[in-house]
């Protein structure tokens, strides 16, 4: 049997290891795939701004040309030089010689660079000395808006249309230049597309022919093999299961209790009370939910020790037993203190039953070990009668406001709980 659960627990860790190693792949080539793609595509996307960009310098170096004659035609018209030019010239002018610096430098953005290729940094610092050329041409665009002298506006006017024309060839092979390298770009998009195709079915084929053929073999092998002891493990697995049921029982009573008075614990109490109210609502049944506190518990401890202490809650469970009837509950809800729960019990009924539970506390002498141990308890209690709760927390909250009221009181006492403790608790 050993050698059965040795072997299959190997198969697992070698099936377990092969499987990792596919999802590992598997995960290494998407990964690869995404970053190679996204890359791809960010450069296509950074080449078709740039291309549509170098298009608009190239068209707004037109606009400016023209911008220019209309604006020099105005001043031999009007005989006097224009005030300012015409919003849409300036923003042409700063349009292109923004475009100029984005376009030589490489910097679109902020978050966005792309790298000038050879042929590109060629045509704008090179010898075509396209960057300096279109700040010149702005250049004398604004300078020709600045001037007064309408022979100094003319000497400019002439000088801009020597440069328009050649000028616009050269940005229109910038353009071209950019398309260029923008339908190579979209062809080694298309390139990595195929090879990761491929390269996502060759690992796929590897996988089944290295990894998982081999890996269902092993599994269908030990199938047989684990097949006899299957009868065996069944009966084992039944006797464990009956024993499981057993010590599920004992850890269920053990979680309910309370381990040194033997009584139910809060966890119990949260259910029992919440279907009680259930029942009382529906079948207008009564019942009273008293909190009950040992007065001055510490004393006991500090002065007798806690064997002591565990003695007197021990004694104090066993009295409280005695008043109960079948139908009632008894808890201990931590420390010194328990919650007494009267069914089928009206008020009055409910305050004889605790005054007696009172009395008798107050009455008894503790004997432990030779040491008679006096003690009395505070109550605070709740009725259905008073008002309908419908939780178990504000019927607690309400117990428990009356407890402090009897603590306040003096202790040795029971209070009912009133509008106070009830305020704000529906």
């Amino acid at each position: 049997m050993s050698n059965r659960l040795n072997d299959t627990a190997n198969l697992y860790n070698i099936a377990t290891r092969r499987y990792l190693l596919a999802v590992v792949i598997i995960a290494l080539l998407a990964t690869s795939a995404y970053y190679t793609l996204h890359s791809a595509l960010s450069d296509s996307e950074a080449t078709a701004y740039v291309v549509n960009l170098s298009g608009r310098q190239r068209m707004l170096s037109q606009h400016i040309a023209l911008d220019v004659h209309r604006y020099h035609h105005q001043s031999i018209t009007t005989e006097t030089k224009p005030k300012s030019p015409s919003t849409l010239m300036l923003q042409n002018l700063i349009d292109m010689r923004l475009a100029n610096k984005q376009l030589s430098s490489g910097v679109l953005s902020e978050d966005q660079v792309i790298d000038l290729s050879p042929q590109l940094r060629e045509m704008y610092f090179g010898q075509m000395d396209l960057h300096n050329r279109v700040n010149r041409y702005l250049d004398l665009a604004e300078q020709l808006y600045k001037s007064n002298q309408a022979e100094e506006r003319l000497a400019y006017l002439e000088s801009i249309d020597q440069t328009s024309p050649q000028l616009l060839i050269d940005l229109n092979k910038v353009v071209q230049q950019y398309q260029l390298e923008g339908e190579n770009r979209l062809a080694t998009i298309s390139n990595l597309e195929l090879l990761v195709l491929v390269t996502t079915l060759i690992a796929l084929i590897l996988e089944v022919l290295f990894i998982f053929r081999p890996m269902v073999a092993q599994l269908m092998a030990s199938q047989k093999a684990q097949a006899k002891t299957m009868a065996r493990l069944e009966e084992m697995v039944e006797l464990r299961t009956l024993k499981l049921e057993m010590a599920n029982r004992k850890l269920k009573e053990l979680a309910t209790r309370d381990p040194l008075t033997e009584l139910k614990n809060r966890l119990t109490l949260e259910s029992d009370v919440e279907r009680l109210i259930e029942v009382s609502e529906k079948n207008h049944v009564p019942f009273a939910f008293c909190m009950v506190d040992i007065d001055w518990f510490k004393q006991i401890n500090d002065t007798y020790g806690h064997p002591a202490g565990d003695y007197v809650l021990k004694r104090l469970a066993s009295l409280m037993m005695g008043v109960t009837r079948d139908y009632d509950h008894l808890y201990r809800t931590g420390g010194e203190e328990f919650v007494l729960v009267l069914n089928r019990v009206n008020l009055n009924e409910s305050i004889k039953i605790l005054d007696q539970l009172r009395t008798s506390v107050e009455e008894h002498v503790f004997d432990f070990e030779g040491q008679m141990i006096k003690l009395t308890i505070s109550v605070g209690l709740y009725h259905t009668s008073q008002d309908s709760l419908a939780h178990i927390h504000s019927v607690a909250r309400a117990a428990d406001n009356a407890l402090y009221r009897a603590k306040e009181s003096g202790r040795n006492c029971i209070r009912v709980a009133d509008r106070q403790d009830l305020k704000d608790l529906q």
